[in-house]
């Protein structure tokens, strides 16, 4: 995976926080992964990564960043919406449904 994707880590006093994996590609720039540890919930590390996501996307020379999540996850999609993502489509696979989400800057 890291010799495939960009990763940042978030690390504290206790170890690894938050994780942050991105797919870069030259026609899309893609947030693979946000992951917070639950002893850090609640600070805000999730929101902050998705902001360095986004800087990382426009520095690059992006004009949007995509992500995908399962679909039942509906919490996750709200949140990305308050967030200004956009549904763009649904992707089925054998095993669970994708939601593609996306925010151009």
């Amino acid at each position: 995976m890291v010799a495939e994707h960009e990763a940042w880590l978030v690390e504290g006093d206790a170890g690894l926080e938050a994780a942050l994996v991105l797919d870069i590609e030259p026609e899309d720039f893609t947030i693979w992964s946000v992951a917070v540890a639950p002893e850090a919930a609640g600070r805000k590390l999730g929101s902050t990564l998705i902001t360095f996501a986004e800087e990382r996307a426009r520095a690059l020379g992006y004009k949007s960043v995509h992500l995908y999540t399962h679909a039942k996850l509906t919490q996750r999609i709200g949140w990305y919406e308050r967030l200004g993502f956009v549904v763009t489509h649904h992707e089925d696979l054998a095993d669970r449904r994708l939601t593609h989400m996306r925010k151009i800057f």
